[in-house]
């Protein structure tokens, strides 16, 4: 029977560091969870002498294999991925094969690459390969997560559960974005609309307001005169400044996929006033979400952390979150880590001590996660309410302006 090492907290926080004899991985989680411990890394000694060699291996397999992902250019809405989890979860629950469901589920979706990516998937389980190693084929449509929990759902045979949790955590992040999306819609469309009324105004109707005011043979107002020779500099120039804005518009999209320029601009939007802490819990909510249904499908934390700093989509935040696994991982409670990283609330921090001591991580970094997601939306209706009137405001002033200077030359002239 193969020995597996462990390192576990228990209810006091305190780190055990031992070994089991057990048939299975899923049989050693099972035990040490029934003795109340955390598990925070879990590995037979095999597993880790070979851990370099293998890690190397299948950097190579999958490198290789993933190529098909890459021919897929579109992306799946998250909204057709929950719907694709949910219906393979009821197939499979119902007793129906795993690949019969993939193929009858395949056929009927509209959306063309996740329908491409479940014929490919048919093809590797009739060739005998496995589910997960089917799903790794397409990281672009499947996340880390969604590897992980895939994983660990076949060797726990716990996959209908799973793809349900799946599918409640799309579900739930589709909706929170659906609903920002939504109340969003209206300012940004008076905020584009506004943009075409200026470009209108200031490369066709000002130009021949200038050419008619040039034969007044009189002063203008110090109003029309600032105008128009605004607008006469843009018009002169507007070669000139699109190219420069395309330009630097370019180099900052180039920049921000670097490594360095993804963590400066990911440092920037946490940074910012007011939408910065609205930013922040948008992160954070995902980051408990992700953490929740991994610890409670019996990833242990170490892994569950790595994976989840991914999900995290925050360079900064992952960056922490790998910080306070190292922390974990040299015999740190998990409260204590996330506090030291410096990130992380206090609310966040004295939940997850909570969650450590009596022994339910998943159930309160779940709640976290549903608290943070309703100050969001609330935060977003109450930003997106004060945005509008603001817009509004704006675009009524920059007419008001534009028509003053128009009708000032005119007012004078009858006066005259």
């Amino acid at each position: 029977m193969p020995k597996f090492n462990y390192i576990a907290k228990n209810k006091d926080g305190q780190e055990v560091r031992s070994s089991l004899d057990a048939a299975s991985r899923l049989d050693a989680l099972e035990a040490l969870r029934k003795k109340g411990l955390i598990v925070v890394d879990l590995f037979s000694g095999e597993e880790k002498e070979q851990e370099q060699t293998k890690d190397s291996s299948e950097k190579k397999t999958a490198a290789k294999k993933s190529k098909p992902a890459f021919s897929l250019s579109s992306k799946v809405k998250m909204t057709d991925l929950s719907v694709f989890c949910r219906q393979l979860a009821i197939a499979v629950n119902a007793g129906v094969p795993l690949r019969d469901a993939i193929e009858g589920i395949g056929t009927e979706l509209e959306q063309p690459v996740l329908r491409s990516v479940s014929e490919d998937m048919v093809v590797q389980l009739n060739e005998g390969g496995s589910f997960s190693s089917a799903v790794a084929r397409h990281p672009k449509i499947f996340n880390q997560m969604f590897q992980g929990l895939i994983k660990v759902a076949e060797e726990s045979g716990k996959l209908p559960g799973t793809l349900k949790q799946l599918a409640d955590y799309l579900e739930k992040a589709d909706r929170l974005h659906r609903r920002i999306k939504a109340m969003s819609s209206y300012p940004t469309f008076i905020g584009i609309f506004f943009v075409i009324v200026c470009l209108v105004m200031t490369l066709f109707i000002l130009p021949q307001f200038t050419d008619i005011f040039a034969g007044f043979g009189s002063e203008l107002p110090a109003l029309t005169k600032m105008v128009f020779g605004i607008n006469q500099f843009f018009v002169s120039n507007f070669v000139p400044i699109a190219v420069v804005v395309a330009l630097v518009a370019t180099a900052l999209v180039l920049y921000g996929r670097t490594a360095a320029g993804a963590y400066r601009k990911d440092k920037l939007k946490l940074d910012m006033p007011y939408l910065g802490a609205l930013v922040k819990k948008y992160v954070l909510a995902r980051f408990c979400r992700s953490m929740a249904i991994m610890v409670q499908s019996g990833v242990p934390i170490s892994n569950a952390l790595e994976i989840c700093a991914d999900a995290t989509g925050n360079q900064l935040l992952k960056h922490n979150v790998l910080g306070v696994r190292e922390m974990i991982m040299t015999g740190n409670r998990i409260a204590y880590s996330l506090e030291k990283s410096g990130i992380f609330p206090g609310l966040i921090v004295r939940m997850v001590a909570v969650g450590e001591d009596s022994g339910q991580l998943s159930e309160v970094l779940d709640n976290v996660s549903d608290l943070y997601e309703d100050q969001v939306e609330v935060a977003v209706m109450t930003t997106m309410a004060l945005f509008e009137p603001l817009v509004i405001v704006v675009f009524g002033a920059f007419i008001l302006v534009l028509v003053m200077a128009i009708y000032l030359p005119i007012f004078t002239v009858g006066m005259g």
